[in-house]
């Protein structure tokens, strides 16, 4: 008796995300030998029926939640970047700059989403999985001035224990940490380090040439994460940026909350 051939090669190609990872079309072309025309209808089927799904940050394609045991934190921060992605769509076509999904995870931001990749305006793409500074960056901002007392011991106990790489964090701690963290409740928004360059090095070592604000994510069980926006710092358009788009990321940070209470806490 004749196997069918097509269920062969989608079950081939299902049988990768095994592991709990990430693969783009040719790895996974590389892997299997099927035709890269032939793999796309599969992945779209896999799509269509829930099986995998396709980040747009960086246009890898995961398997979806439920379907593979993973540990419960990586569930969940997988799971949130999935769900956050058609929302951080909606906004960057109406604010035309992108925006990313950061949830915390052992003492870093940790990306799980972004639509960067949707602006083509040249901005620095990160991958799934980029770890965030906590103290200079914007996510790390609004994060730490909106999560629990509690937590934010914890993070300052660490960062005691272990000081970050990048000395103007080290500075702002000593120095700046409450009257940052203040502002950024007072104003609804973290702002990113006028000396930050989006690593742990030296801004004079790298600089992605960019700005951003976030809002906090907040659902009915507490702070699910942090959602910025970026643009290139040369143009200055932070003021602009506050005026005319934090209400909008205000209310995309409250869909995406509402939407995980609804999945994830069900």
């Amino acid at each position: 008796m004749k196997t069918i051939r097509s269920l062969e090669r989608g079950l081939e190609v299902l049988a990768l995300f095994d592991e709990p990872r990430s693969y783009g079309l040719a790895e996974i072309h590389q892997r299997t030998g099927i035709a890269k025309a032939t793999l796309l209808r599969i992945l779209l089927t896999l799509e269509q029926k829930k099986l995998v799904w396709r980040a747009i940050a960086d246009g890898a394609y995961r398997r979806t939640r439920g379907v593979v045991p993973r540990n419960l934190t990586e569930e969940r921060c997988f799971r949130t970047g999935e769900l956050a992605a058609p929302f951080l769509e909606r906004l960057q076509k109406k604010a035309i700059w992108p925006s990313d999904l950061l949830v915390y995870r052992d003492y870093k931001l940790e990306l799980v989403e972004s639509s960067r990749r949707r602006s083509n305006l040249g901005i620095q793409l990160y991958r799934v999985g980029y770890r965030v500074d906590l103290f200079l960056s914007a996510p790390g901002r609004a994060f730490l001035a909106f999560c629990s007392p509690e937590r934010l011991t914890d993070i300052l106990d660490d960062a005691s224990r272990n000081p970050p790489k990048n000395l103007r964090a080290q500075s702002v701690i000593r120095n700046e940490l409450d009257q940052i963290l203040e502002e950024t409740r007072r104003l609804g928004y973290g702002g990113r380090d006028s000396l930050f360059g989006g690593s742990d090095l030296d801004i004079r070592d790298y600089d992605d040439l960019l700005d951003a604000i976030a809002v906090p994510v907040i659902g009915k069980q507490g702070l699910i994460g942090c959602m910025n926006m970026v643009w290139p710092r040369k143009y200055r358009l932070r003021a602009k940026i506050v005026r005319e788009f934090l209400p909008e990321m205000q209310q995309t940070a409250a869909d995406i909350a509402n939407e995980a209470d609804l999945r994830l806490n069900a």
